[in-house]
């Protein structure tokens, strides 16, 4: 049964926005190890007939088309090289467009663009900028497709408002961006551990071990166990030892048949119990309330900390991010992957979920049928055509990109000389016109990297933390969330440096709840109840 939704306020847009992006998902379609945010390409394929596209001959009138650019590129770029090809292929005459809040403010609506998170789609429909769709529509339109995501069904319930479907959902499998522990193998080894800790208690062991026996061997008390970061515009940081304790901070979660908040849940006070002892015995960087994930990389880089949460595909290949920036950095340093630790709440960190990003169309759409049919034959080879994903996603093979292996016909990719940086990549098309995650799982079969793959499936704790909701817009969202946001990464980061007692824990639940946690709760839980609840 739909729910009818009050929209949320253009005000959680920014909010939602950073989140989805942050959370890694803003476009990869798999594992492979590529730069960038698209998938592999591979070579052409006869699917094109298959996904409906249209000859490049065509003597009919090109259909002019608005077409949003990947929310990460930076700038618009003009007749690129696969935005000619696109013309060519589906007969069409492209306007690529920057979208922003701004420009949606001023009547600039695409005809097709996408969104990162349901509180953007939410608040672009309550502007009624937004063309309603219908799941019969995408399964008549984009039958491949629609036999994937289908199988995540509650997906559609994400984006449904006032009884109407506003957005086709993307949908992810094995998530490369899912978190896990990025362990100094060498400082493990210099501190006389053998074996890679996996429960807290062993976790807590090597932290103690990095601060105090001084694993970088310069002679001086100048490490730290870990860091953190307070600074993200989603969550508190330290993720995964929440997560010990059975709890996310800031995420909806079910226990015992009612939706609660991970910010003030009792638990949540039992895991700052914890990180607190460990701030003050020095084994916690007190720079952790200012680090940045960027940071908290460099200081696993430079000596400083010696185990930090990261996505599993950053550290699960020689050539992945982290262990290549590590090599650079400090050549004779080796990295280990190792799972979340386990504690009296299970094993756990944050997870996004089976959530992607969302496709919609501009309302003006509607009243055109000849382009809402050239949209969705579009659509439809960016989602089953290998042809179509793979020159927007990854360009021209031999070019932009050719496979790992040598000689290899599927399997992970690797950029080309000149190529490396996705600037790069943005200054002829590649990526601008992708649509991520709305591939089919037998395109993602094919050109997933099995080593991270296999990463995912040892180290993930999903699919069992993720949010209960899959991140919808409550309807009070854009009046309280992010200012409830901040108000516990103010309070966790003082219970964690000692500088709030952890008595004042139910002086913070009161506050938070005062200032809109009590209404959110409530609405989350009607939302649960009406399109959630199994």
């Amino acid at each position: 049964m739909h729910r009818k939704m009050k929209p949320a306020a253009l005000g959680v847009l920014a909010a939602g926005m950073a989140a989805s992006l942050l959370g890694g998902c803003s476009g990869d379609n798999n594992n492979n190890n590529g730069a960038g945010a698209g998938p592999s390409a591979g070579a052409s394929s006869s699917a094109s007939a298959s996904a409906g596209s249209s000859p490049s001959a065509s003597d009919s009138k090109p259909i002019e088309l608005t077409w949003g650019i990947h929310m990460q590129a930076t700038a618009v770029v003009n007749d690129s090289p696969v935005q000619k090809w696109l013309e060519q292929k589906f007969n069409v005459k492209i306007k690529p467009v920057k979208v922003t809040d701004a420009s949606i403010a001023s009547g600039e609506v695409p005809d097709l663009f996408m969104l990162g998170d349901p509180s953007n789609v939410s608040a672009y429909q309550s502007q009624g900028v937004l063309m309603d769709l219908d799941k019969s529509m995408i399964q008549e339109k984009m039958p491949e497709y629609y036999k994937d995501v289908e199988q995540s069904d509650p997906l559609f319930q994400t984006v449904t408002f006032d009884d109407k479907l506003w957005a086709i959902p993307m949908y992810i499998d094995l998530k490369p961006y899912d978190f896990a522990m990025v362990w100094r193998k060498d400082w493990l080894d210099k501190v006389g551990i053998t074996k890679t800790p996996e429960t807290l208690d062993e976790y807590e062991k090597a932290v103690y071990a990095f601060a105090n026996n001084d694993p970088d061997g310069n002679g001086k008390k100048d490490t730290y166990g870990l860091t953190g970061t307070a600074t993200s515009t989603w969550s508190t940081g330290f993720y995964s030892i929440f997560g010990a304790y059975g709890v996310e901070p800031t995420m909806w979660q079910e226990k015992n048949g009612q939706i609660v908040n991970g910010s003030v849940a009792p638990e949540a006070k039992e895991a700052l119990t914890k990180l607190r002892q460990w701030y003050k015995d020095g084994v916690i960087d007190p720079e952790f309330v200012t680090d940045t994930q960027d940071s908290y990389r460099k200081k696993l880089y430079n000596n400083r900390v010696g185990v930090i949460e990261d996505q599993i595909s950053k550290a699960a290949t020689d050539d992945g991010a982290v262990v290549a920036a590590m090599k650079e950095v400090n050549p004779n340093a080796k990295l280990e992957l190792g799972l979340n630790p386990e504690g009296p709440g299970g094993r756990g960190t944050w997870d996004w979920g089976i959530k992607s990003n969302y496709i919609v169309l501009g309302t003006q759409v509607k009243k055109d049928p000849a382009k809402l049919e050239k949209i969705f034959e579009i659509l439809r080879a960016e989602s089953s055509d290998e042809e179509t994903i793979n020159m927007t996603s990854m360009g021209e093979k031999g070019k932009q990109w050719d496979f790992a292996e040598a000689g290899a016909t599927s399997g992970a990719t690797k950029y080309l000389s000149g190529f490396e940086k996705q600037e790069q990549l943005d200054a002829v098309g590649v990526r601008l016109f992708s649509l991520g995650n709305i591939t089919t799982r037998e395109y993602r079969e094919k050109y997933s990297n099995p080593a991270i793959n296999d990463a995912v499936r040892k180290y993930s704790s999903a699919p069992n933390w993720t949010d209960a909701l899959l991140y919808s817009a409550l309807p009070s969202d854009g009046k309280y969330k992010s200012d409830l946001t901040a108000l516990t990464q103010k309070y966790f980061a003082q219970f964690i440096s000692g500088e709030v007692p952890l008595d004042d824990f139910d002086k913070y639940v009161a506050e938070w709840n005062a200032k809109g946690g009590e209404q959110l709760t409530k609405e989350a839980n009607e939302l649960y109840e009406k399109q959630f609840k199994k």
